[in-house]
């Protein structure tokens, strides 16, 4: 069990190092200029948002610029906090793994419902 236990821990540390990484140079371009991040930021956003054709990303609805908001003064923190919680084995890292999941989860339900695609969920 306390192999299945790491791997999960491993997994957890993994995801929430990129959201800590990814949230404040990727995710704040929505939010600040572009001559605050390093080209290669810019342009990775760029190739995403045309190579996906990720339209939320290049047209920054309102409800869209808000969902980041939340990401970076909500949830970012959480993140951060998490990656705490898993290197130093605080007992409350799986409260504040809830809390984070709980804020994503409604994020990205909200998003599609304001996209329209409420019939699937």
């Amino acid at each position: 069990m306390g192999f299945v236990v790491n791997l999960i821990d491993l997994t957890l540390f993994l995801f929430f190092l990129v959201i800590a990484l990814a949230a404040p140079l990727i995710d704040a371009q929505t939010l600040l200029p572009h001559t605050y991040f390093p080209r290669f930021f810019v342009d990775l956003k760029n190739w995403y948002s045309s190579e996906y054709g990720d339209f939320l990303v290049a047209e920054k609805p309102h409800f869209f610029v808000g969902l980041v908001w939340l990401e970076l003064l909500f949830q970012w923190p959480l993140a951060l906090l998490n990656l705490y919680g898993i290197l130093a084995a605080k007992p409350w890292f799986g409260t504040t793994c809830l809390i984070y999941g709980v804020s994503s989860s409604t994020s990205m339900i909200d998003t599609r419902l304001v996209l329209g695609g409420s019939e699937s969920i």
